[in-house]
């Protein structure tokens, strides 16, 4: 009697011991799909590296567009100073505001990047709507390697400092591009055509979809490492006459950070053009498998042209119909009195709850 009830407690004790070695195997992805997100929602303000607390403090304003040059944020090799960041983020909370973070590369990347070893690219800034517009400019090869082990050493200590702050609703990644915010590489018009990998200047610098592919899916990997919970996002653009990079980026940003990787646009007119046409796929895909954000290509008040029927209001309209739930439009139109009923209305309709699933516990 004994040996057999010694016998039973010996198996029901291996079988506990299995039991719990096998729950000790299953992959921490697994584990963690329970976790949910919020994806970004409301109207957020894109000011510059400021922003006034008078349009912070609009009811309709749910949160300010942290946009901070890589060259003021460290300024030598490793000697990081994240005050400016700080500031703004603690600006937002004495308002209940959120922020979203990006940090401006490209131009903007320091010059000890150049003495450091990394290869710039040269070229004239044209563009009328920034202060930038019709300077020499360069910005380091995408793909160097310099480079980018210094981006993403800079990534992973903002990781460290702000991966908790409930403050950050969403995080831009950000690369070295045309204005080191957006996906587009400066081009040239070559043979009274516009550039392409096959010739030009970047075709001489040693260009090709790939290298670029691959340098933005290691930028990838570092925003999802350093900021485990919260959203992330990449602007999408044409690249030298090819939409590779964007597809692939949305591509491999579901696969490493499931539901909490999305698009973004910083260029959303609400019109339908001939060189954005193509994007409109990959960001209703993102918009109904995670989540889409849209930054306004202008404003209202200045600038109604550039807006779908002249209107900050239809233009946010069109991209709620394609699912976007988060808009950056300009503080301009937050300070204009006339929007502030409509901008209202609209803000509501934005924040209403969605909560959705992660994926593969990203």
């Amino acid at each position: 009697m004994h040996g057999r009830e010694t016998s039973l407690s010996f198996w029901i004790i291996l079988t506990l011991i299995l039991l719990v070695g096998a729950g000790a195997l299953v992959p921490a992805s697994a584990e963690s799909e329970t976790l949910t997100i919020a994806p970004p929602n409301g109207i957020f303000v894109s000011s510059g590296p400021r922003i006034s607390d008078k349009v912070l403090s609009a009811t309709f304003v749910h949160g300010n567009l942290i946009r901070v040059g890589w060259d003021d944020i460290e300024p030598a090799i490793g000697r990081y100073d994240f005050s400016a960041i700080d500031a703004l983020i603690n600006q937002a909370k004495q308002h209940n505001k959120k922020v979203t973070l990006s940090v401006l590369n490209g131009p903007r990347a320091p010059a000890w990047i150049y003495d450091a070893g990394a290869k710039p690219f040269s070229y004239e800034f044209k563009t009328r709507y920034s202060e930038r517009g019709n300077r020499q400019e360069r910005i380091p090869l995408p793909w160097d390697t310099i480079y980018l082990k210094h981006w993403r050493a800079l990534i992973a200590a903002l990781g460290e400092c702000y991966q908790d702050e409930s403050a950050i609703a969403l995080v831009h990644i950000t690369h070295s591009s045309k204005n080191g915010f957006e996906m587009q590489l400066p081009e040239q018009r070559v043979n009274g055509r516009r550039e392409n990998v096959s010739s030009g200047p970047w075709h001489d610098a040693g260009y090709t979809v790939e290298k670029h592919i691959n340098a933005l899916h290691s930028i990838i990997d570092a925003y999802v490492s350093a900021f485990p919970v919260t959203p992330l996002d990449i602007e999408i653009h044409p690249v030298l006459d090819s939409y590779e990079p964007a597809d692939a980026a949305l591509e491999y940003g579901l696969q490493q950070a499931g539901k909490r990787f999305g698009l973004f646009s910083a260029w959303w007119s609400g019109k339908s053009q001939r060189w954005n046409a193509p994007l409109y796929p990959f960001l209703e895909k993102a918009c109904d498998t995670s989540f889409c954000t849209l930054q306004l290509i202008g404003n209202q008040t200045r600038q109604p042209e550039r807006l779908l029927k002249g209107s900050v209001n239809a233009t946010i309209e069109a991209g709620m119909t394609l699912g976007a739930k988060y808009f950056e439009i300009w503080d301009v139109d937050v300070r204009n009195r006339e929007l502030e009923a409509s901008l209202t209305t609209i803000a509501d309709q934005l924040v209403k709850p969605q909560v959705v699933s992660s994926e593969q516990g990203k």
